[in-house]
């Protein structure tokens, strides 16, 4: 299981408008996980922010994390922004 930090591009997405934005993690940046992990996670220079990556499941092989709407004001996104994130696992 991969333990070292991981940089990526990635977008904030949110599905409707009374739910959580979440950030989509390919299974390449999660490799040799197949269960949710505690990870601090940062926004370009925002952060860090202590998150649960977790599988999406339903036959699909990427992860993802939900972001509150602080943690979003404090990296100066919003949804549909393109950042860099990076993941420090911590377990």
């Amino acid at each position: 299981m991969n333990k070292a930090p991981v940089s990526f591009p990635a977008r904030v997405l949110r599905k409707e408008e009374f739910l959580p934005r979440y950030v989509v993690v390919k299974s390449e940046y999660a490799v040799g996980r197949v269960h949710a992990f505690p990870a601090d996670v940062i926004l370009n220079d925002a952060g860090p922010f202590r998150r649960n990556i977790r599988p999406w499941g339903k036959g699909s092989d990427v992860f993802f994390f939900n972001l509150t709407a602080p943690q979003c004001d404090k990296a100066g996104l919003d949804t549909n922004d393109e950042c860099v994130v990076t993941i420090i696992p911590r377990d």
